[in-house]
């Protein structure tokens, strides 16, 4: 290969380069955007546990609360209720059918959860690697590749209708996936302060300790 010629290829390779890290920052760009619509998020959801034999296990629905930052509130409606409140320090889980309740430190609790992604406001590209699948099913889609190991789930699907956050998919090592369809959503809702505190009812046995 000639000398012109060797420059040609480096060329074409640091542009190529460069097209491709502009085409990532795009990525992480709409994301975070998306993200951002979750600062005062609402919706209804439907979650389906899958297993790694393409099986459904467990199907559930409930709705959603969200003030970022730290701020969630989780309910499922069916096939049991149970609900999953976040006040910025605490992380509540109480179990209406068996009238029990726990409670700890929202930074220990949801240290590794995915829904960590909806919460924190810092760039998404700060704790994942982004990239981009493109549109499927009427979503855009994106996948993020946790840097830290210890997280619960290895992989993390993310469709976008617009800017909005519509559909997760969680995958894990053991092959299972987690799927949630958000429907009704809104991203301008004033919450009374109250959506994002729990205090047990009386005779709710309450376990652990709070931050």
């Amino acid at each position: 290969m000639n000398e012109m010629m060797k420059n040609t290829v480096v060329l074409i390779a640091c542009v190529l380069g460069l097209l491709q890290n502009a085409d990532a920052s795009e990525v992480e760009d709409r994301l975070n955007r998306a993200l951002t619509s979750l600062d005062h998020f609402s919706a209804d959801f439907k979650q389906t546990l899958i297993d790694d034999n393409k099986k459904i296990v467990q199907q559930s629905m409930g709705s959603v609360a969200i003030q970022r930052p730290g701020k969630f509130r989780w309910v499922y409606q069916k096939p049991y209720e149970q609900q999953i409140i976040a006040d910025g320090k605490e992380l509540w889980v109480y179990d209406v059918d068996l009238d029990q309740a726990t409670v700890k430190p929202m930074d220990v609790g949801l240290s590794t959860a995915p829904i960590m992604v909806l919460m924190k406001k810092q760039k998404v590209e700060s704790e994942f690697d982004v990239s981009e699948l493109g549109q499927r099913k009427l979503l855009y889609w994106i996948e993020l590749k946790p840097k830290d190991q210890d997280m619960e789930f290895n992989t993390i699907y993310i469709g976008l209708d617009g800017d909005t956050v519509k559909a997760m998919d969680l995958r894990d090592s053991f092959g299972q996936s987690t799927r949630i369809v958000f429907d009704n959503l809104r991203t301008d809702m004033i919450f009374d302060p109250d959506t994002f505190t729990f205090d047990p009812p009386p005779g709710v046995d309450v376990f652990g300790v709070g931050g």
